[in-house]
């Protein structure tokens, strides 16, 4: 939060400021509700333009909880863009389902949001494929089928929570304190590990993730995470 006030403080009215929403990509680390009622009086009083990422929606409390400072920011400020992603909360990574959402201060402005919009997918992809964004919409319409689909979800975040709760409890692999895990949500998180390290757990554990350091929470299960944690000790004794 400090770095975010001070970024926000040296910004000028009018610039463009992005945010997610929640289950930080790639820290994992979310702000708190009186972090978005801050968020949100500070960019309002700044001027500036927010682009609000929400890509993970159900995936680090719940559909309404994670939507909390999108909406909060929303009632704050004139206007805003909001980036949306299907891909993961809808299990539909490989066809991009998504959408973005516009907020002008003055309804006269939509025409030209639009036509600056169109400019802009033609030059970047043009015609996408209709069939992701069909089967969402086909499940959005269906109140059985919305039911079924957020009780998966349910179950993947629980399962991520669990994860999570599991590398917390081991307290330390080696040298890294695997206790803020357990309180960060979504996803991914980063692990405090230098470049050889992460070769080493490569080359001679099989174990993978970026070269800053990301894990994908998700790619551990409960009966690979005590491996993980003993290989992770071994690398960063």
């Amino acid at each position: 939060m400090d770095a975010l006030r001070a970024a926000i403080a040296e910004a000028q009215a009018g610039d463009a400021i992005l945010l997610h929403g929640c289950c930080h990509n790639p820290t994992g680390i979310d702000y708190s509700h009186a972090d978005w009622d801050e968020i949100a009086g500070l960019l309002a009083t700044k001027g500036l333009l927010p682009i609000l990422d929400l890509a993970y929606q159900g995936l680090g409390q719940g559909m309404e909880e994670d939507a909390y400072g999108v909406r909060r920011v929303l009632a704050a400020v004139p206007e805003a863009l909001i980036a949306y992603s299907c891909d993961k909360n809808f299990g539909m990574y490989r066809d991009r389902v998504g959408a973005v959402y516009v907020m002008v201060s003055d309804p006269a402005q939509l025409g030209a949001v639009l036509s600056n919009g169109y400019a802009l997918a033609r030059a970047a992809w043009s015609m996408p494929p209709d069939h992701g964004a069909a089967a969402v919409r086909l499940i959005l319409e269906d109140e059985g089928l919305v039911k079924l689909w957020q009780g998966e979800l349910d179950d993947m975040r629980a399962r991520m929570n669990q994860v999570r709760a599991r590398l917390a409890g081991a307290g330390h692999a080696g040298s890294i304190d695997l206790a803020p895990l357990g309180a960060q949500n979504g996803l991914f998180s980063v692990l405090p590990l230098s470049g050889e390290q992460i070769l080493k757990l490569r080359n001679d554990h099989g174990i993978y993730m970026a070269g800053s350091g990301r894990i994908n929470v998700a790619g551990l299960t409960m009966d690979n995470i005590g491996k993980f944690i003993a290989d992770l000790g071994a690398v960063a004794a």
